[in-house]
This record gives C-alpha cells, sequence and structure tokens, in this order.
C-alpha cells in the first residue's frame, strides 16, 4: 500500500501543470509580432487594460498607420478575448494533469438489541485508471492548448491586415477628396471666365449653364467623398478599439506600394504559405489532438480499476483493516460508440485540415494573381497620361480665353482629366489593397523565416 501511494504522490510532482497562461500570452505575441507589420512589443501591449488607451497615437496628430497598428493591437477588446480563450485552454490543460478526488466514506452503527457494541466504518476510495489515461489526456489538452495559441496569434495578424485595409481605403478617399477640390477650383474658375464671356455677349447663356451645372456635380461629389472618408474613419477607429472618438484628424501615410521587383515565383509563394502559417500549424495540432482522443477511447474496452483501503469494527468492538480494488467491467458499455466518435473526430480532424490546405493554396494563387493584375494596370495606364491631361486642360483654357475653342470642349477636357486622375488612383488602391492581401495569405510578411511556427508548452508553475 505504502508503494502505491508513494508512485500516485511521485506521478503528481512531476506531472501537474501550472494553471498560468502568462507564457502562452507571450508566445502568442512572440508568434504574432514579426507579422503585424508594425513595431510592436505586443508583450507590452497586452500587459495593461484594453481600456487602457495606447499612447502611440494621441487622437489628435495626423494618424500614420504603424500607430494604428499598434493603438488595434493594443486597445481592441477582440484580441483580449482570444487570449481569455487561451487562459481557459491553459487551465483545462493543468486540469487533465491532476487525478480525481479521493472519496471517504464514514459509516457508523448501533445495535438495535440489548446488546454491546458499537460498530463503524472508514474507508477511502481512489480511482486508478486516470494513472495510464494521464498521459493521453494531457497530450490531449496541451495540443488543444497549442492550437488555441496559434488561433489567437493567428487573429492578432488578421486584425492588422483588417487596420492597413481600413486605413489604405481613408487615405484613397483622402486623396479623392483632394483631386474633388482641385477639380471643384477648376470647374469654379471655368465658370467664371463662361459667365463672364456671357456678360460681354462673347457666347449664349447656355454655355454658362453647363458650366455651373459641370461645378454643382463637381461640388457634389467632393461632398460625398467627404462623407465616404468620415465612414472609413469610423470603421477603422472601431478596428483600433476607439468607436467613439471623433473623426476632425488627418492621415499621414500615403497609399502603401508592393515590391517593385524580386517577387518570387507563384509555386515559392504557395510553398511559403503552406509552411509558416499559422492556421495550417493550428489545424495539425488538431490532428493530434484528434488522435490522443482516440487513444484514451481505447481504454473504455478494459476494466476500469478503483483502489479501496478501508476500518471496520463490529459490533464486538473488534477493529479490522481492508485491502482491495474495485472493477468496473465492460460488459454493457463495451467501449465502441466511444471509439467510434473518436475515430469520426480524428478524419473531420484530418480532412479540416486538408480542405485548409487547398483553400489556402486557392487563396495565395488568387492573391498574387491579383496584385500582378493590379501591377499591370499600374503600369500600363502610367502617371505621364495624367500629367498630359492636366496640360490639355491647361492649354485649353488659354485657347478658350483666345477665343480658339468653345466652352464645350473645354468643359469636356477638364472632365477627361478628372477621370483619369480618379481612374490612376484606383489603381493605386487595388495594388496597395492586393499586397495586403497577397501578405495575409503567406501569413502575414514575406520577412518571416520559411519554417514552421513552433509552439512550447510550459509544464510546472
Amino acid at each position: 500500500m505504502t508503494t502505491i501511494w508513494l508512485s500516485v504522490l511521485l506521478l503528481l510532482l512531476a506531472g501537474c501543470y501550472t494553471a498560468n497562461p502568462q507564457s502562452d500570452f507571450d508566445q502568442t505575441a512572440l508568434l504574432a509580432e514579426d507579422r503585424t507589420g508594425a513595431s510592436v512589443s505586443l508583450k507590452d501591449a497586452w500587459s495593461t487594460s484594453f481600456e487602457e488607451r495606447s499612447e502611440a497615437w494621441d487622437g489628435i496628430e495626423p494618424l500614420k498607420l504603424e500607430p494604428a497598428i499598434v493603438v488595434a493591437l493594443t486597445n481592441d477588446p477582440e484580441l483580449r478575448r482570444q487570449l481569455s480563450l487561451v487562459a481557459r485552454k491553459r487551465a483545462e490543460l493543468a486540469q487533465a494533469s491532476l487525478p480525481p478526488n479521493p472519496r471517504v466514506v464514514f459509516q457508523f452503527g448501533a445495535p438495535l438489541d440489548a446488546a454491546g457494541g458499537s460498530p463503524g466504518m472508514v474507508q477511502l476510495l481512489q480511482q486508478l485508471t486516470w494513472l495510464w489515461t494521464m498521459g493521453d489526456r494531457i497530450d490531449r489538452q496541451d495540443e488543444q492548448l497549442q492550437a488555441m495559441i496559434l488561433d489567437a496569434a493567428r487573429t492578432t495578424v488578421t486584425r492588422a491586415a483588417e487596420v492597413r485595409v481600413a486605413y489604405t481605403e481613408a487615405a484613397y478617399f483622402r486623396d479623392i477628396i483632394e483631386l474633388r477640390r482641385a477639380f471643384v477650383a477648376t470647374t469654379r474658375r471655368t465658370l467664371d471666365l463662361v459667365s463672364a464671356l456671357v456678360e460681354a455677349g462673347e457666347v449664349p447663356e447656355v454655355n454658362q449653364e453647363r458650366a455651373r451645372i459641370e461645378h454643382y456635380v463637381a461640388e457634389a461629389a467632393l461632398a460625398m467623398s467627404m462623407r465616404q472618408l468620415r465612414g472609413h474613419k469610423l470603421q477603422l477607429l472601431r478596428l483600433m478599439g476607439w468607436p467613439g472618438h471623433g473623426t476632425g484628424w488627418d492621415l499621414a501615410s500615403p497609399l502603401m506600394q508592393g515590391p517593385v521587383e524580386g517577387m518570387p515565383t507563384e509555386s515559392q509563394i504557395v510553398r511559403r504559405a503552406l509552411e509558416v502559417r499559422l492556421d495550417i500549424a493550428a489545424t495539425e495540432r488538431m490532428i493530434r489532438a484528434a488522435e490522443a482522443e482516440l487513444r484514451l477511447a481505447g481504454f473504455t474496452r478494459i476494466p476500469q480499476v478503483e483502489y479501496r483501503i478501508s476500518w471496520n469494527r463490529n459490533f464486538g468492538d473488534r477493529p479490522g483493516l481492508f485491502n482491495g480494488s474495485a472493477v468496473t467491467l465492460p460488459i454493457v458499455d463495451t467501449g465502441y460508440a466511444h471509439i467510434a466518435d473518436a475515430m469520426a473526430q480524428l478524419e473531420t480532424a484530418n480532412l479540416d485540415a486538408a480542405i485548409l490546405r487547398q483553400n489556402v493554396i486557392l487563396e495565395t494563387r488568387s492573391a498574387l494573381n491579383s496584385w500582378f493584375q493590379a501591377e499591370e494596370q499600374l503600369q500600363l495606364f502610367d502617371e505621364t497620361l495624367v500629367l498630359e491631361s492636366e496640360r490639355v486642360v491647361e492649354s485649353s483654357e488659354l485657347e478658350f480665353k483666345a477665343g480658339s475653342v468653345d466652352s464645350t470642349e473645354l468643359l469636356l477636357t477638364q472632365q477627361q482629366m478628372i477621370e483619369q486622375q480618379l481612374e490612376m488612383l484606383q489603381h493605386m488602391r487595388q495594388s496597395a489593397l492586393a499586397w495586403i492581401g497577397l501578405e495575409t495569405a503567406v501569413g502575414g510578411s514575406f520577412e518571416i523565416p520559411l519554417e514552421k511556427p513552433e509552439v512550447e508548452v510550459e509544464t510546472r508553475s
């Protein structure tokens, strides 16, 4: 008996896992930091409450992209929710490393006749099946914890990419507003010129009406773009965890562009995605967790053992000590259903991993194709076309003043100029968004080492 209890004690000392999730939070931070597109210490960012505003931006100065990402990773409650899920998995792992509590049974009696004696019994019961199932239970929870750490890191990377997209959309409308303001000034200048000629009787009034309509349309488009910019600012603020903050600030960073040269081949990019993506690594951990679950299900086919030791005193006040075991035989419940369920879970995990890998390949190839398409359009359109259209407008205005062209032709050249400017900006936006999508598809960045993400689970406190 002493040997049994000593063995149990040694197992407890050797196998207990800490319930403190701090090391898991730190690993989540390390996995995500190089994939966010910003220089940020997530360990420091997550050391305070999400309600405590980040000092990366004061909320007044023009907002740059990197501070926007830092604020989001610090103040977004969704990321803290992911960390709380990691903490739950850590607690489940700590619980899996503990044996079931022993049971103590007390029974005392009294004789119903005139005879003497005072019977009693004290019994200690300890379930022993956990001794040979503990390893698999720990393996299952360990793999699930690793998967949750990887998933929390992936959520962090995804949120950073969402901030980059929202910032790009806002910056796009900021630049549109700049173009439309310049166009409003151009149409105002044209309207003044035509009005002066109408007053002089040199052109009919219909030309003035056309110029006035063009000016009003330009002002309406400017007002709509300003409202759209505010909408994108609101979306950006929500992603940053500041949904109630005002929108009277400016954006400082330009539209992002990908590398001009040095892009890897499609096969290299797909290989990188399959190797370094956090969600793929998480599904691999879930497969291993399902394998441990299947091993655990196999133990339901063997007897369940309980150790018992009891002290007993009979009516003659004679004490006795009993040693023994109770065995639950798998006769009715043979464990077949448990094993079938575990096998189905393992098959599901393998299929989930296969589906994800195929989706990743599609996502990566599509993202690369979208980026190439955006870059080709940007190069074909070329900024010189915009500059040329601006020179044509300047020439048309001079010729209009000289009487060589009429107001209709001048308005047409102005419309062509703003259309080409907006199209150029749209291609720049598509290129920036395509690059963000491509970086996200390959795991967050092209700069991270080409190796599988690793997670080391801390054992003892």
